[in-house]
């Protein structure tokens, strides 16, 4: 009877374990569009905490996605974690080899790090990605990129390349002022700054360029309401300090 007992037990054991390698596997849990739109939301709204809450629990809950990744790959660049945030984009890169973010992001990160010629890979990955929802911006960045290396017309390419995609983006019509009043095209480099000035109009750094640029064109009067402007934008700072520097020698100049 003892026997028997044990046979029984071993056959039931053998048959449970048959059944649960047999089990069908369990579904795999997807992040939910609500539950990302509310991280968005938070984020957007800088309550790093509770994105670093929700975060916890996708990792918790065992799913994995790419946006996640992403985005937690932001709190660490807002962490100073670079390091933290490469592994993270990488990561989301294995769910999406084409995922234009990420790749335009770890470039930017590689860029900081003087690790041009992988970040050139990256920000050329983003652009050449027909679904990048925002390409302008990996040509922006590739632009900034080549100017650095003093590669200055194949930075002037790619920033026109971004300003025909988004032709209302403030950073490559910026850029390409400072670019084109450093080669002395000072009518090319006044459209710019003034385009960057209705962009942005809020920006001091605009309108101090601005003034820059008429000063070298000697449309000192012009220069001048620019340099004002960056003043009742910013009273102190060091905006305020180079326009307040710029207005001494110009209305000196004038008497």
């Amino acid at each position: 009877m003892v026997k028997f007992g044990i046979t029984y037990t071993i056959l039931f054991c053998l048959i449970c374990t048959w059944g649960c390698s047999h089990a069908p596997p369990p579904e795999k849990r997807e992040l939910s569009n609500k539950f990302y739109n509310n991280l968005l939301a938070a984020f957007s709204g800088r309550d790093y905490a509770l994105v670093k809450t929700g975060l916890q629990k996708i990792n918790e809950a065992g799913i994995e996605d790419k946006r996640t990744l992403y985005l937690q790959a932001l709190v660490a660049l807002i962490e100073q974690r670079p390091e933290d945030a490469i592994t993270d984009l990488k990561a989301s890169l294995t769910f999406d080899p084409d995922y234009g973010e990420a790749h335009n992001t770890l470039g930017s990160i590689y860029m900081q790090q003087k690790r041009l010629a992988e970040a050139e890979t990256e920000f050329i990955e983003a652009s050449n990605n027909e679904l990048y929802p925002t390409p302008e911006k990996a040509y922006f960045n590739l632009g900034k990129l080549y100017q650095l290396q003093n590669k200055n017309e194949q930075a002037q390419t790619c920033y026109l390349k971004a300003t025909r995609l988004e032709p209302d983006y403030f950073p490559p019509r910026y850029e390409l002022s400072l670019l084109y009043l450093s080669l002395k095209k000072f009518d090319l480099a006044a459209q710019e700054a003034e385009i960057a000035c209705h962009l942005s109009p809020e920006h001091p750094g605009a309108w101090l360029h601005l003034g820059e640029v008429e000063k070298a064109r000697h449309n000192n009067s012009a220069a001048i309401i620019a340099f004002r402007q960056v003043l009742e934008l910013q009273s102190v700072g060091n905006f305020a300090d180079r326009a307040t520097t710029e207005l001494k020698i110009l209305t000196e100049n004038r008497y």
